[in-house]
């Protein structure tokens, strides 16, 4: 995708990896690290702390009703949301938008899907360690 911006740059976060993270415990360690990279390359890129909490209070909302096939249709919905947001705001939403749809596509069940909110928390976390308000 490209930004609005003129300078994007894209974070070198690729489909197996975000895959890995999802569906593996023993990728916990490198999650962590990427998720410290990305979060705070988010700040840096332009993302606010609004673009940012928006999807991940969606994801915190579903998290607490459990994994079923109702959390599955809503957790997919936060896909198109973020594209919307990459399309409005370009730059770290772009890559943003790319990592959580990977995420979420490498999702097969209960056990992935709490993975994914981990690695979701992690981004956050960075993302407010690193500045971001």
């Amino acid at each position: 995708m490209k930004g609005k911006g003129k300078d994007h740059a894209s974070f070198d976060l690729n489909k197996e990896q975000v895959r890995s993270f999802i569906q593996q415990d023993a990728a916990a360690a490198n999650m962590i690290s990427k998720a410290e990279s990305f979060g705070r390359w988010l700040k840096n890129h332009k993302v606010t702390t609004t673009q940012l909490r928006n999807a991940y209070g969606t994801m915190k909302k579903l998290e607490m009703l459990g994994w079923n096939d109702q959390t599955r249709v809503k957790v997919l919905l936060i896909k198109p949301r973020l594209a919307y947001a990459a399309g409005r705001h370009g730059n770290g939403m772009e890559d943003l938008s790319r990592v959580i749809a990977d995420a979420i596509d490498a999702i097969r069940n209960e056990k992935d899907f709490q993975r994914f909110c981990y690695f979701f928390e992690a981004i956050v976390a960075y993302f407010k360690a690193a500045g971001g308000k």
